[in-house]
This record gives structure tokens, C-alpha cells and sequence, in this order.
């Protein structure tokens, strides 16, 4: 079983962007009739409310849980963006860069202006100067980006093809839940929210793997990357080498940095381009480019890891 490249083309078209509540809110409808269309009952979908609105599908005691964020980025594009000759980390450092010289610039500047105008004036043009920065940096935020195919929409149809396989084994149903995390653009909040729900309702989540689709429609090297040294991360790298897939493992740190991080034994599945230089990054993102998606990679990608998952490899 697998996504149709019908169903993604669908998806596509009416949900392009989810940003606002009423983008949210169309996209889990879809979602909801999509599992119910699986054999899922109403009673196994459910709509968490913390820190955002998390889709539930499945028991939350599950031994797997598959994830992905449904949200989508605002214009970041120009501060975030990753090129094919930096990479991600040359972005993360440029917005460094920005981020020191405000904080050096406006204090040298202040000084400056103390010169030729009372401090109270130097002051004052000082701190509009740095309001206008951070005016220019939170505006470009709130207006949504209008394509986001590999930022999240192949992650949400990760989980469509996933289920897809699950649904029509009925001891993988059993092991596996899913949940779609909201807000995960605006700082992990959606995720973040759902851990502590669990802890708060006592559901232990120690021993649930957690496999995080992030960014997976669009590259040519199958990325692995976790917080920590997790046994997750270690038994998917082992399974797809041994597969002849030469994944790559990376720490989550500034760059692949995703919902996963809220979680224990957990891991980001991306898939990633070299840079000129030689880095890794996630192309396109967050910019009006994200267009490319590559279903075919994504039907390989969830049917592997539900056969490693169903012969326990992982």
C-alpha cells in the first residue's frame, strides 16, 4: 500500500499552505477522512489541544509512534534560506551574523550619535533603528509561504503511506499510533505541548520509539538525526545499512532540529543534498521554491521502514 501520486496531487492543490486556523482545521478534516477511509473509528482519531491542535490516530501507548508536523513556515526564506553553495549551516550563520551585528551595531551607533545629538535623542533613534530590524524579521513570519511541499507535506503524506500499511496489518496496528504536531514552525510548540499532555494524562512515552517525518520529499541522502545517541537512530541507520543505503547520522543540534527533539528514543528522518561545500542541508525550505516532491521516495522510504519495524529491526 502506498500514496497515489492522485491522492499527494489532491493534498497538493487544497491544503497548500496550513498557517491559520482555518488552513489547520480544513487539512485534519481531510486527515480524518483519510484513516476513517483506512478503518480507523472515530473513537481512534482525536484532536489534542495543547500548544496548538495534535491530530491522534491510534493508541498513544503504542509501541511505535510515527510523527510529522502539518504546519507550515512563514517567509523566512531570506533569512533561513539554504543554498547550494552554504547549505544549512551557512544560513544559521549568516542570521548569526545579523543577530551579533544588532547587537554590537546599535549600542557603536548610539555612541556615535551622542556625538552630534543629546543622549536621550541618540538613544531613541538608536532603539528605532533596532526596532525597525526586528520589525522587518518577526513581519516576514506572519505572512505564510506559499509552497511547502517537502516542508511539511511530505512528512503528512509519510504518515498517509505509513498508515496505509498498517492499516491492513492488524499486529502493526496494534504497535504503531500517529500523530500529526501543529505550531512545530514557531518553535516545537505543538509537539512540546502533546509531551506534556501525555505526562500530565500518565501516559508513558520512555519506551515508544518515535520516528520523525521531516522534510523528506526532495534530496538524494537518507538523513538520520537525533538529539542524542538514540537506540532508534542507531537501529535505523543499522537496518538501511544493511539494506545498501548508506544513510547518514547526524546530531540534532541548530540543523535538523524537528519535533523529535520533545522525545526520548526518538529520530528525524530527512532526506538531504551536499552543498558545494560539502555540507548538508534541506533544499528549498521556507521558500516559494519547495515545490519538488518526490512520492516514489516516499513510498520506499515508509515501506522500508514498516518491514524493518514489522520484522522488529528496528
Amino acid at each position: 500500500m502506498s500514496v497515489t501520486h492522485q491522492k499527494a496531487q489532491e493534498i497538493f492543490e487544497s491544503h497548500p499552505t496550513r498557517f491559520n486556523r482555518k488552513e489547520k482545521e480544513a487539512l485534519r478534516g481531510t486527515l480524518r477522512a483519510a484513516f476513517v477511509k483506512m478503518g480507523y473509528t472515530d473513537d481512534q482519531i482525536t484532536e489534542i489541544n495543547a500548544s496548538g491542535t495534535n491530530l491522534l490516530v491510534g493508541d498513544p501507548h503504542a509501541e511505535y509512534m510515527f510523527t510529522a508536523h502539518y504546519d507550515t513556515p512563514g517567509k523566512t526564506g531570506w533569512m533561513l534560506h539554504s543554498s547550494w553553495l552554504w547549505g544549512q549551516a551557512g544560513a544559521n550563520i549568516f542570521l548569526m551574523i545579523i543577530m551579533i551585528a544588532l547587537c554590537v551595531g546599535i549600542p557603536l551607533v548610539n555612541t556615535l550619535l551622542m556625538d552630534h545629538l543629546s543622549s536621550d535623542t541618540a538613544f531613541i533613534l538608536g532603539e528605532l533603528g533596532l526596532l525597525a530590524m526586528l520589525l522587518v524579521m518577526v513581519i516576514s513570519m506572519v505572512f505564510k509561504n506559499k509552497n511547502n511541499r517537502n516542508d511539511n507535506t511530505s512528512g503528512v503524506l509519510s504518515l498517509l503511506a505509513m498508515a496505509e500499511k498498517v492499516a491492513a496489518d492488524e499486529e502493526m496496528k496494534k504497535k504503531c499510533c500517529f500523530v500529526f504536531f501543529d505550531n512545530e514552525e514557531w518553535g516545537l510548540l505543538g509537539s512540546g505541548g502533546y509531551a506534556k499532555h501525555c505526562k500530565k494524562n500518565g501516559i508513558d512515552l520512555s519506551g515508544t520509539k518515535v520516528i520523525n517525518f521531516d522534510c523528506v520529499g526532495h534530496g538524494d541522502v537518507l538523513t538520520f538525526a537525533s538529539t542524542k545517541n538514540t537506540g532508534i537512530v542507531n537501529s535505523l541507520v543499522k537496518a538501511f545499512d544493511e539494506a545498501g543505503q548508506n544513510p547518514v547520522k547526524k546530531r540534532s543540534m541548530m540543523i535538523f532540529l524537528s519535533d523529535h527533539a520533545n522525545f526520548n528514543n526518538s529520530v528525524m528522518v530527512s532526506y538531504t543534498k551536499h552543498s558545494a561545500l560539502g555540507l548538508l542541508y534541506l533544499p528549498l525550505i521556507h521558500t516559494s521554491k519547495d515545490i519538488p516532491c518526490d512520492i516514489d521516495q516516499i513510498n520506499r522510504l515508509t515501506g522500508d521502514i514498516f518491514e524493518f519495524a514489522r520484522q522488529g529491526k528496528i
